[in-house]
């Protein structure tokens, strides 16, 4: 067969172009990435949100000195337990005593002196309505009344002071609690303000601790901030208390210069293991069904939106946006933008494009 040089040449041409093409699709399938994918499974798993707890006694005062004196009884001891009422302290009252004898006899003076401007009152009020004195005179004795009432009345109070500040001197429980230290002892000089002692109720105790504004409105959201979640309390010897804790509201608004608010965790103390001022963390739980786990390296951020590159049976990768609901460890749990059988990019995503076709390594099999 002859071929003449028109056919040659297009004969070399044919080649040459085939020869381009091969190259090109064995150049772009080497530019195809492999990278691992994860298919979405639903699961059950837990939310916790761990926070710095501050331990307060249900109640905490403490006792104060009101009048000064000498200490003249100590009746409790250090770390006893108490009931309401129950007698702690004894200051001496010995001059206290002998100034109401002064007082109550300053009384009993001016109860005669009014009872004098009472007869003498009465006796100007009969002479007037007869007309044999003038209505000065009457007005000169009820004036003599009137002040003798009012000496009565302040001789009354100055007893009354004498037995309030005598009445100071027994100083009893407020409620039933555990005796803190004692720094005074029997005969010590005691001043007005010294003290004597703190006094704790430790059969419940308050865990007060923060919650930023957004992790608030965040927890509020997913439902894991309520009274049915589960809350510990990590000691500050690491191990967690024993009891569960129940969620009370402590402030009903976002503190604007830390921008937070402060919820208090109630804990049954009967036995008063924990004291107050003890410092420790909270966690509160909560048990998520069929949730969206998804490992963290696998989303990535673009204008404070996060995506995800969800792949398609050709291998086509298209970049979606999810919505993350909480963070556990290195996985996300979503609220909406995938569903279960979905099948994303697993790592690797910065070197993707939206509509990039990738070889997909086997599916990874590790638990999140």
């Amino acid at each position: 067969m002859i071929i003449s040089k028109k056919h040659f040449l297009l004969y070399g041409l044919s080649f040459l172009f085939l020869t381009a093409c091969s190259d090109k699709t064995k150049k772009d399938t080497a530019n195809i990435k492999t990278v691992p994918v994860y298919k979405i499974t639903l699961k059950d798993t837990v939310v916790s949100n761990r926070f710095v707890a501050d331990v307060h006694a249900k109640n905490n005062v403490e006792i104060h000195v009101r009048i000064p004196g000498i200490l003249d009884k100590v009746f409790v001891s250090e770390g006893q337990k108490v009931n309401k009422g129950q007698l702690l302290f004894k200051i001496s009252d010995a001059e206290l005593q002998i100034q109401l004898i002064k007082a109550d006899a300053v009384y009993k003076s001016m109860l005669a002196d009014l009872r004098m401007a009472t007869v003498e009152l009465e006796q100007a009020q009969t002479l007037f309505n007869k007309k044999v004195i003038a209505n000065q005179e009457l007005e000169l004795s009820k004036a003599k009344h009137d002040a003798a009432t009012a000496k009565v009345a302040h001789a009354a109070a100055e007893k009354r002071s004498i037995n309030q500040q005598i009445g100071f001197t027994t100083i009893r429980a407020p409620f039933e609690g555990t005796i803190d230290r004692i720094p005074f002892k029997e005969g010590s000089l005691v001043e007005n303000g010294s003290l004597l002692t703190t006094l704790s109720q430790l059969d419940d105790v308050y865990a007060y601790f923060s919650i930023p504004e957004n992790i608030y409105f965040q927890m509020m959201t997913d439902n894991s901030l309520n009274t049915k979640g589960d809350i510990k309390l990590v000691l500050p010897n690491g191990i967690v208390y024993d009891r569960k804790g129940e969620l009370k509201t402590a402030d009903g608004e976002i503190d604007r210069q830390t921008g937070s608010i402060q919820y208090k965790a109630k804990f049954h103390n009967p036995e008063g293991f924990i004291k107050h001022g003890t410092s420790g963390k909270l966690i509160i739980s909560e048990p998520i069904t069929n949730a969206v786990l998804i490992p963290q390296k696998a989303v990535f951020s673009i204008q404070d939106k996060q995506f995800v590159f969800v792949v398609n049976k050709d291998g086509i990768v298209k970049m979606t946006n999810i919505t993350i609901a909480s963070t556990l460890d290195d996985v996300y749990i979503l609220n909406k933008g995938l569903k279960k059988n979905d099948v994303i990019v697993q790592e690797g995503t910065q070197s993707l494009r939206d509509g990039d076709k990738i070889n997909i390594k086997p599916m990874q099999s590790a638990s999140l």
